[in-house]
């Protein structure tokens, strides 16, 4: 028996960790792109994530720049990405700006409005 052969057999009887999910991801819809999730239809100020990201992000209306209104774009997503300083990845800023987003952009008589109030 070689070494290769002897840590295959150790290895088979181990079992692999189990993936971890992140607390804030389990709180919103994940999507497998950012582009399936603006076409979804989702109104300004939802929250989601993408599969493979740890970033949440919200829908709001694209502000400036020629990248971001290309194509006659009407939605994209910003990013909270955690450890970043600004903006902060916590759930409260998270919703906070959601909040906004559908105060500003958004129908006042969406039922997620009168759900939640503002973060400060």
């Amino acid at each position: 028996m070689n070494l290769v052969e002897a840590i295959q057999i150790l290895d088979e009887g181990q079992e692999k960790p189990k993936e971890k999910t992140k607390a804030q991801k389990s709180r919103v819809k994940v999507y497998p792109t950012i582009d399936k999730a603006l076409k979804s239809g989702s109104p300004y100020g939802t929250i989601f994530s993408t599969k493979g990201a740890d970033r949440l992000y919200v829908v709001t209306k694209p502000t400036w720049g020629k990248k971001s209104k290309a194509g006659g774009k009407t939605k994209v997503a910003k990013g909270f990405t955690p450890g970043a300083a600004t903006p902060s990845a916590k759930w409260t800023s998270v919703k906070a700006y959601a909040v906004r987003t559908m105060k500003k952009h958004g129908s006042q008589k969406s039922s997620k409005f009168r759900k939640y109030k503002e973060h400060k």
